[in-house]
This record gives structure tokens, sequence and C-alpha cells, in this order.
């Protein structure tokens, strides 16, 4: 593959990538303004650890949900990118008409030793029958 379309798959994973990183960073972002941040406050105040942890539920999803989300995103993207460059890679390099027309021209050589053959051996046939039919006449004797 050649420089230009390996950057061109590079940049494509790396947009990919960003979109996945960017939506799971605000999940994360989410979930600390929703409660991480209120339930640290009331830890600071003297609040019981029961109560910090009700508080910065919802938060822990959507910082949980926001991490899922990154490292499914980054491996699809990677998945999807790579998977797609291979393809393009490989239908440049394996034309399926160059490689029917190859077969092909093999299949053509093949046949043409195998006629060869079979006249040859019909020759050689048909040579032995004229020395059996030669055999058959006695010259030079008498009876």
């Amino acid at each position: 593959m050649d420089a230009r379309r390996s950057l061109r798959w590079a940049v494509y994973y790396v947009v990919l990538a960003g979109v996945a990183t960017l939506l799971g960073g605000a999940l994360v972002g989410g979930g600390v303004v929703l409660g991480i941040a209120e339930a640290y406050s009331q830890l600071e105040s003297g609040a019981a650890l029961s109560a910090a942890l009700e508080t910065a539920a919802p938060g822990l999803v959507l910082v949980l949900l926001g991490i899922v989300v990154w490292v499914v995103g980054t491996v699809t993207a990677f998945v999807r990118v790579f998977t797609a460059a291979v393809e393009e890679q490989m239908r440049d390099r394996f034309d399926s008409e160059k490689v029917k027309s190859e077969i092909l021209s093999v299949l053509d050589d093949r046949l043409a030793d195998v006629e060869r053959d079979v006249s040859e051996t019909r020759r050689q046939v048909s040579e032995l029958k004229r020395e059996e039919t030669a055999d058959e006449f006695q010259f030079g004797e008498q009876t």
C-alpha cells in the first residue's frame, strides 16, 4: 500500500476514534457533573459514605457508560478501518479478471498438450495397424 493511501486510512481511523473518544468523554464529564462532584462535596462536609454513594450512583453509571462507549468505539473504528484497508489492498492486488485469464491460459496449454498426445497416439495406432496388415501378406513365398 502506498504512503498516500496509508495516511488516508490513518486519518480516517483517527477521526472515528476521536468521535468515540469525544462521546465517551462527554458521558464521563456528564457523570462527574451529575453525581460525582456533588458526592465529593458531601464527603468533604462529613456526610456518610453510603449517602455519598447514593448521590454519586447516577454519575458513576454515566462514567462507566462513557468508558464503555470509548473502548467499544475505538475498537470498532480500528476493525472497520483495518478491514476496509485490507479489502481495498486485496482488490488491487488480486484482480479477478487477471486470475481468470491466467487460469484459462494454463488450461489452454494443457488442452493443447492433450490434443498433441491424442494425435500422436492415433498416429502410432495407425502405424501399428499398417504393420499388422503388412505382416499378414507373405511376400516371396508361394504355396
